[in-house]
């Protein structure tokens, strides 16, 4: 007889998705990819938005493959980025396909905005740092810009949220997620009043916070109906696939640890009791969001693998197709990089030719721009080592603390060459592993509220189920625990 507890995590990011069936037999869990999908935005006139009708489509199909499968799934939970939401309206429909965080459309009221919220008292207030891609900023502009919509809007739902109530019908805002938009009070963890007060933005359209683990229901009775799955329960975990990746991060008991969760973006932190509103953490670039089960995550978010995905995309386009691992092969014949570049850099933030930025970049340095692709990636790779590197320093700075390992999350962490450079460029161990962290963090939530597995053992399932692997700076001493392969 099969005692495994068995749930679905739907892990959406940036440019792909994944429905991963996650089974847990009282020691370890075992994920399987039951479903992989692209999820590739919308470009509607001047603006940029989700496909959010196809990704719940390619949810419904990975729910399918599962219960063919798998008939006793307990529950699912979705997670995804931060900061952008769908619009419901009172019939409890979706109003329009919801923007992307890299539409610029929020340019327009930027000044409006900062002129009734400074963002020194954006930072104060919500504990985040200021960024026009944050809901706050969006929201703001969508009221200005269509005051007509916000008039028939019912809810606005950041994505998890969204994808939660169309499975379950139930509207509701889970904490970590709601924790990346500017709009919640650093102190008391609700939305906060004085921000939604001086930018007039309307409380009602707002659903309930919730805290991560939190049971909405079953699936819809017509959609549990369609699927035969009426019992599969929808559950909001650690929404953020930030939060949900950190919460399946294998620290060891007190260790003095950071983060780095490598994927589209690098987000690169400690966790804190508090959030840190210091001038120093602002100043540095820093921000704070919630964790699941509480407590704090201080964290700096850098450009991450974009540069590489729109790399790769511009190379495809223009007949020379290069896997990952095959840019990655390249650049390692490469030597160090001559010049690095800011991957924050405004130029690299909007969808483009990174490879001809790049080399822009280094003719206004005086510096003959790379020719070889091995050479391009390499600078990447070299620049985004070095903004780690840089962040380390920032966050040991900030909070008082030294920081002897670094744990590196997420499907960066497949590139060997990468971790390396990290390791060699901060003069850190690097722990590495797991790869799948945002979809195990999102189980492990899932188990947790189920009752099937306690808070306090989940990072012990972690080390037992994922095989980590160490990278030393160049030149130090290896001692290899067990279980662990080393690099360099």
């Amino acid at each position: 007889m099969d005692t495994c507890t068995k749930v679905l995590a739907v892990d959406l990011g940036a440019s792909s998705g994944r429905v991963m069936l996650a089974s847990y037999d009282g020691a370890a869990i075992r994920l399987e990819e039951l479903h992989r999908f692209a999820n590739k935005p919308l470009a509607i006139g001047e603006g940029l938005h989700w496909n959010a009708e196809a990704l719940l489509e390619e949810i419904k199909a990975g729910i399918r493959k599962g219960l063919d499968q798998h008939p006793d799934i307990a529950s699912l939970s979705v997670d995804t980025w931060g900061v952008d939401y769908g619009v419901i309206d009172k019939y409890g429909l979706l109003m329009y396909p919801p923007h992307h965080y890299r539409d610029q459309r929020m340019l327009d009221y930027q000044a409006e905005l900062e002129d009734l919220l400074p963002p020194e008292e954006q930072f104060r207030l919500s504990g985040n740092q200021p960024s026009l891609i944050n809901t706050v900023y969006q929201l703001f502009a969508d009221l200005r810009a269509y005051p007509e919509r916000f008039e028939q809007a019912e809810r606005i739902l950041l994505m998890p949220d969204l994808f939660h109530y169309l499975l379950s019908g139930e509207a509701a805002a889970e904490r970590t997620i709601l924790s990346t938009g500017g709009l919640m009070d650093a102190g008391t963890g609700d939305l906060s009043p004085a921000i939604l007060g001086r930018l007039g933005i309307p409380r009602r359209l707002f659903a309930p916070r919730v805290a991560a683990g939190t049971v909405l229901g079953r699936l819809r009775p017509e959609l549990g109906q369609a699927l035969g799955a009426a019992a599969l329960r929808v559950i909001a975990g650690a929404s953020h696939d930030t939060a949900a990746a950190v919460a399946a991060v294998p620290y060891e008991d007190g260790e003095p640890a950071a983060f780095i969760s490598c994927g589209t973006w690098s987000l690169v932190g400690v966790e804190t009791p508090q959030p840190v509103l210091s001038d120093e953490a602002y100043a540095c670039g820093f921000t704070n969001e919630g964790c699941c089960g509480g407590g704090n995550r201080l964290l700096k978010n850098i450009t991450g693998l974009w540069l590489l995905q729109e790399t790769q995309r511009v190379w495809t386009e223009a007949g020379d197709a290069l896997s990952f691992a095959e840019m990655t092969e390249l650049a390692g014949r490469e030597g160090p990089a001559p010049l690095l570049i800011d991957p924050d850099d405004p130029a690299f933030v909007v969808p483009g030719d990174m490879p001809a930025r790049i080399a822009e970049r280094y003719r206004a340095a005086g510096q003959r721009p790379p020719e070889r692709k091995g050479a391009v990636v390499r600078i990447i790779l070299d620049s985004l080592a070095d903004a780690y590197r840089r962040a380390v320093q920032e966050l040991e700075a900030v909070t008082g603390r030294e920081i002897r390992r670094i744990h590196m999350v997420g499907g960066g962490i497949q590139n060997r060459l990468l971790c390396q450079l990290t390791a060699d460029a901060t003069g850190k161990t690097i722990i590495a592993g797991p790869v799948e962290a945002s979809a195990l963090g999102n189980a492990l939530v899932q188990l947790t509220a189920l009752g099937k597995l306690s808070a306090a053992g989940a990072r012990e399932i972690i080390r037992a189920s994922e095989r980590l692997e160490v990278y030393r700076p160049a030149g130090s001493e290896s001692s290899l625990n067990k279980g662990e392969r080393n690099h360099g």
